[in-house]
């Protein structure tokens, strides 16, 4: 129903969108829907690649149009959405530029902060987007933006999400990037502004005008989801760049962590390959224990966890200002328990840009309560040195653990029944990828699948680049080339496999070459 009237209230597009208008409006505005993923029992659900989007969260069709070329649009979303991919009602010219951001949106002033870190940030060229007609794709956000956290955060995130996207183009009409709104649109969403290029915000025609969008909130686990602690802002860039640095914290409340956010400006380079990686490493991202460990220890323990940080949130940092990265899944669950000492390690870091928090003494019991120090060093064997005015800046997304239950009461007696057979179990069907990161093929391994296992690999925007497949318990080796035979990109990818059975299997591979 909700394709159907997006259709009616979009006008069709010259040549190919007046032979296939439905097909071009589901392109812009339906993300599509994937398939819900098994839940397996094992020893980490790792960060949701790709939530399943079975509906809207928030969904809005617009047949009112206005120029935004060298301007911008801005559309709020309802408190406390999380977002795991959106479109907007945006339609591109070839020679024309745009940048699609999250940013955390104040319902107070009516506005982001411009001074904070962007929450997640996409590029189009609009001479790409001739597949679509033009019209701008879903951004899809790996991983996905958490806004709700719990009580007694250091920094709690603001209550919502703003969607700005901002256009340029070589061409003087201003009507070579357009956006779609309708001037009368539902009162629980903000109404949206028109976001001119010196920095001025104006108001759109009609009553209450709200952007043509669609935002999908991924599935009830990442509704479970929550900041458990942030510095969320920042205004300082550690200079000269550590190579290894470490931030003391603690979390108000047992939570099982998913993920860790950092504040990113970028990286200066990235020399070594991965056969002789001694001169220049992806950052790896790490949680020690720090309940005996006050300050950080010249040969550092074991962590908990770690993960090679994500090198595509560094590129996108680099030349657009700060924005939240992650890094790639951690292999495992780590509890993380109230009023017990950890610390964010980061090694392999000077290469890349890190954001801080300058610490000015008058920050709530709450920040001081749950950020400890932080210290750097400029190689991986020397002295610490604490910077004791500066913080990191990151949040941490968690699974908050609900609490034990009460004990049962004890059993009524009743006759013996003869015993109930068990269940047959059915082994987890999981996938392997090694290597991963890769500079070119990668080796796909599976077990516990039943029957033949048909293997898919996708592109970021879901696009299937190579497929394969094997037996029970096998192997596929994908080559990092596409359909044609030609090399991929340096980026993120998903390997998708389906057994015999319809159970489905993730991983997330990483080209780097």
């Amino acid at each position: 129903m909700l394709a159907r009237n997006l259709s009616k209230r979009f006008p069709a597009i010259a040549g190919t969108a007046r032979l296939i208008p439905a097909l071009l409006v589901s392109a812009l505005l339906c993300l599509a829907a994937a398939a819900p993923q098994q839940q397996v029992a094992g020893p980490a659900p790792p960060p949701p690649l790709q939530p399943p989007c079975d509906g809207f969260a928030s969904a809005v069709a617009g047949d009112s149009v206005f120029g935004i070329s060298n301007a911008g649009v801005e559309q709020a979303l309802p408190a406390g959405m999380s977002v795991a991919a959106c479109s907007l009602g945006v339609h591109m010219s070839i020679n024309t530029f745009g940048k699609l951001e999250l940013r955390d949106w104040d319902p107070n002033t009516l506005a982001p902060d411009p001074g904070a870190i962007a929450l997640r940030r996409a590029f189009f060229d609009g001479s790409n987007l001739w597949y679509l007609g033009g019209w701008m794709p879903r951004a899809t956000f790996v991983p996905p933006v958490v806004i709700s956290s719990v009580p007694g955060v250091a920094e709690p995130p603001k209550p919502s999400v703003a969607m700005q996207f901002t256009g340029s183009g070589w061409s003087p009409d201003p009507t070579a990037i357009k956006a779609m709104f309708t001037p009368e649109g539902p009162a629980e969403l903000p109404a949206a502004v028109k976001l001119n290029s010196d920095g001025s915000r104006e108001a759109l025609p009609g009553p209450h005008p709200v952007l043509a969008h669609a935002v999908c909130a991924g599935d009830t686990d990442l509704a479970t989801l929550r900041i458990v602690q942030a510095v969320s802002r920042t205004d300082v860039k550690p200079f000269p760049m550590p190579r290894e640095f470490a931030q003391r914290f603690r979390v108000p409340q047992q939570v099982e962590l998913r993920w860790i956010e950092l504040g990113m400006a970028g990286f200066t380079s990235f020399g070594g390959t991965y056969d002789d990686p001694g001169v220049s490493e992806l950052p790896i991202l790490a949680v020690v224990d720090g309940e005996s460990m006050p300050s950080p220890v010249p040969g550092m323990p074991p962590s908990l966890v770690e993960a090679r940080i994500d090198l595509n949130a560094l590129s996108t940092a680099g030349f657009a200002g700060p924005c939240w990265g992650s890094h790639l899944d951690f292999d495992h669950t780590v509890t993380l328990e109230p009023d017990h000492d950890y610390w964010i390690y980061v090694r392999e870091a000077a290469t890349s840009t890190f954001m801080n928090r300058r610490i000015k003494g008058d920050e709530p019991p709450e920040f001081t309560a749950g950020i400890g120090p932080y210290f750097c060093r400029a190689d991986s064997i020397g002295e610490w040195i604490q910077a004791a005015n500066q913080v990191l800046a990151f949040r941490i997304v968690a699974h908050p653990t609900a609490p034990p239950p009460p004990p049962a009461p004890p059993p009524i007696a009743r006759p013996a029944s003869p015993p109930t057979p068990p269940m047959p179990t059915v082994a987890a069907f999981a996938l392997n990828t090694t290597p991963n990161p890769t500079p070119g093929s990668v080796r796909v391994d599976w077990s516990g699948a039943v029957g033949p296992v048909r293997c898919e690999v996708l592109d970021a925007r879901g696009r299937r680049l190579a497929e394969g497949s094997g037996g029970a318990a096998g192997s596929w080796t994908w080559q990092g080339t596409d359909r044609d035979g030609r090399a991929v990109a340096s980026g993120v990818y998903f390997v998708r496999a389906h057994d015999s059975a319809g159970r489905a299997s993730n991983q997330r591979v990483m080209i780097v070459r």
